[in-house]
């Protein structure tokens, strides 16, 4: 009984909303994670093209996201959250079942803008609903959606490759599928508050105070209706931005290290399934660290610390038990950071440009994905991986220093 009443109570802690925001959130992720891993040895195994032109591929595949994200987010600002969502699910959902049903090549490179562009649209409508849902809940919503977002991820990964086993074909059409079920959840279940539900039923202080211990303190309230302040919001960003620069190495250059330096693909595979299971488990650890450092820019300075150790560890020894130390840091740091900044935006955006905002920040992500690799690979191929590193380290200031812009002109 004690665990059913646990559960209750977690229950009534968010809104109803917002748990189907979380389920949307699964079915998302898991469905795009039957693909993200694949990409690449799809390009290269099945389809015959070099590595190279993969990475072309998922250049241009992250371009379509970028602008995914910033059309979503504007089109959430004029028409809502159920219309995007549809718009962007159903549209995805078909592209991604072309090459499963076709082979071309040409319809492939065509077919993975398409999807990058229509796929995105979800993200900056989701992260913009759930803070009209329940703009007192600050971080607490965003971090709910994260971890849905990673259960998704760990979930879709795992039976996506079961999938490709079997047939590359079976995966896009299950990708698919898990994108339509999505729609038509969200054409029943996902409904655009009403509008006086778009701002705080109290003041942000009073309901950080009801729930203080996983609120943050922000450092203004809402933003007046006709005004973005555009310098914390573009410090926000750029930190945001090159914060996957950083992130994105542990995805490619450093994989690429670690296998020369005889690490296997299941050793390296594990560092990921310690980020997923860390994410979970790790929780309340997250919401200590939250009760201690309180404002949102504390909880940057702090993950964006934690980035920088997990940097220097790698630097100071290439031990495997080094790198599992690393990738906890970094997650820790990543569990601060990807939940916080989003929600620093939503208590900086005025209500009509909230999906607009979300947009623009989230395109960060894609950005960084991109030249991440890019940036990575050059310094990798030219240069001592230490050097890498380092670059990395130095590249750390700038989070820090826009974090204290932020900090400081949000206050204005």
């Amino acid at each position: 009984m004690t665990l059913i009443h646990r559960l209750r109570r977690s229950m009534a802690d968010y809104p109803p909303m917002l748990w189907l925001l979380a389920v949307g959130c699964f079915l998302n992720v898991g469905g795009l994670s039957f693909l993200w891993p694949l990409n690449s040895i799809y390009i290269h195994e099945e389809l015959g093209k070099p590595l190279t032109v993969a990475g072309l591929v998922l250049l241009l595949h992250s371009a379509g996201a970028t602008a995914g994200y910033l059309a979503g987010g504007s089109l959430f600002d004029r028409v809502g959250a159920r219309p995007v969502l549809l718009t962007g699910l159903l549209t995805a959902s078909l592209v991604i079942a072309l090459p499963g049903l076709i082979d071309s090549w040409p319809l492939y490179v065509a077919v993975m803008f398409l999807f990058g562009l229509s796929a995105s649209f979800v993200f900056p409508a989701i992260n913009a609903l759930a803070a009209k849902v329940w703009p007192e809940g600050g971080r607490r919503a965003f971090n709910f959606l994260y971890v849905a977002n990673n259960l998704g991820v760990a979930v879709g990964t795992a039976i996506g490759g079961l999938v490709a086993q079997v047939s590359f074909d079976l995966a896009f059409l299950s990708a698919s599928l898990t994108l339509f079920l999505f729609a038509v959840f969200a054409f029943f279940k996902i409904r655009d508050p009403e509008p006086s539900v778009t701002a705080p039923a109290q003041p942000v202080a009073e309901a950080q105070a009801a729930a203080p211990e996983t609120s943050a303190t922000f450092e203004r309230p809402l933003t007046p209706e006709f005004k973005i302040p555009w310098l914390p919001i573009n410090a926000l960003f750029i930190g945001f931005l090159i914060l996957w620069i950083a992130y994105v190495q542990w995805q490619s250059s450093i994989a690429v290290y670690m296998q020369s330096q005889g690490t296997s693909l299941s050793a390296y595979s594990l560092l990921w399934t310690i980020n997923g299971v860390l994410i979970f488990c790790g929780q309340p650890l997250i919401a200590w660290l939250v009760r201690v450092f309180r404002s949102p820019s504390s909880q940057m300075f702090l993950g964006t610390g934690l980035f920088l150790i997990a940097f220097l560890l790698i630097l100071l020894s290439n031990s495997y038990s080094v790198f599992i130390a690393g990738m906890i840091v970094l997650t820790l740091g990543e569990m601060l950071l990807w939940p916080c900044i989003p929600a620093a935006v939503s208590q900086l955006s005025p209500p009509s440009r909230l999906g607009f905002l979300q947009g623009l920040i989230g395109s960060g992500g894609p950005v960084g994905r991109m030249l991440g690799p890019l940036i990575g690979g050059l310094l990798y191929d030219h240069f001592p991986f230490s050097t890498l590193v380092l670059f990395i380290i130095g590249l750390m200031l700038i989070p820090l220093i826009c974090f204290a812009v932020y900090m400081r002109t949000a206050r204005t």
